[in-house]
């Protein structure tokens, strides 16, 4: 099982890198823009677009890095109050709602993406880009996700069973990534 949680974090985490690089496209497509539409009155038809579908693909494949590195929003306030063992039975209990969530939202990704693909929609705009491509990174992002939560899952399931975190435990996607307790 360690093995599994393993593997599926380093992929988040690599994806998560990979994708990182995309700010710096973003960046340079938006500055660009800027310049030439305030410095040289030539607006472009397509940074803006290609701003968003880059943007677009940074946050949705960083969710699963964000979840392996302990990232996403929790009450602190009150669950810091809590000891390792009841802090992962929490986390098994409320990872349902994850998993429901999660499990919709690559459904329904699934099928907007497809019926994309199918239709052969496309932006509507100069560029007129097929949008399945993209449309597809959200089941993509949603398995991802899905992956790192039953790797999470099983880190805090074995948490909850012995009492204490797992050694090492900094990048396997478990309650304790951010915290050293």
């Amino acid at each position: 099982m360690q093995k599994a949680v393993a593997i599926i974090t380093w992929l988040n985490e690599e994806l998560g890198k990979a994708v990182s690089y995309l700010l710096i496209l973003m960046m340079i497509s938006i500055a660009y823009e800027v310049i030439a539409r305030y410095f040289f009155n030539r607006p472009t038809s397509w940074a803006m677009e290609v701003s968003t579908y880059l943007f677009c693909t940074y946050v949705l494949i960083g969710g699963g890095y964000t979840l392996a590195k302990g990232g996403h929003v929790s009450v602190d306030i009150v669950y810091g109050r809590f000891s390792t063992r009841t802090k992962a039975i929490l986390a098994c209990l409320t990872s349902v709602f994850f998993f429901v969530f999660v499990i919709v939202l690559l459904w329904l990704g699934w099928e907007m993406a497809y019926k994309s693909m199918m239709q052969h929609e496309t932006s509507g705009t100069q560029l007129d880009w097929p949008l399945w491509p993209v449309k597809f990174l959200v089941p993509l992002a949603s398995l991802l996700l899905l992956l790192q939560g039953l790797a999470k899952l099983i880190t805090d399931f074995q948490t909850a069973i012995t009492g204490r975190a797992p050694e090492g435990d900094g990048g396997h996607g478990g309650i304790f990534a951010r915290s050293k307790e």
